[in-house]
């Protein structure tokens, strides 16, 4: 082979070499550019979605809270006296585990002397979360009263 000829394969090798470099470093650098662009766009929206997700957790749990104190009243007999009592105990705080305190209270008005029996009250329930002051539950109900004690 003449050395014309050896030239040409090698400068053929070369080209061919050259074709199946794949992508070079700009291309890498756009490429994670244009990435980060779009995450840093999503990111508010991700944000705000995980402070959505949170504040649905703490109403449903202070909804659930407020559903348990209903269902303590189902067990109360049906007077004014033993209303006025199931108002006025003590509850509980509770507490999570994202440390927010949900303290409910209850409150039983529209038992009077002139109320003729049977009769209704009116019972409000409402579950008040902390550190979170802008979420509170409330829920108010009629109860049947067969007498005054």
């Amino acid at each position: 082979m003449s050395a014309r000829g050896e030239t040409q394969l090698t400068s053929t090798l070369v080209k061919t070499n050259r074709s199946d470099d794949g992508f070079g470093l700009v291309e890498i650098v756009i490429s994670m550019f244009l990435l980060t662009l779009l995450a840093v766009a999503f990111l508010p929206l991700l944000i705000e979605s995980l402070r959505i997700t949170v504040r649905n957790a703490t109403i449903a749990t202070a909804t659930q809270v407020l559903s348990d104190q209903l269902d303590s009243l189902q067990v109360v007999d049906r007077t004014c006296d033993a209303y006025a009592s199931w108002a006025s105990q003590p509850i509980p705080a509770i507490t999570d585990d994202r440390q927010s305190s949900y303290q409910a209270s209850r409150m039983v008005s529209g038992c009077t002397p002139a109320m003729t029996f049977p009769g209704t009250v009116t019972v409000t329930v409402s579950v008040a979360v902390s550190p979170d002051a802008a979420v509170r539950v409330e829920a108010t109900t009629l109860a049947i009263v067969e007498s005054a004690n």
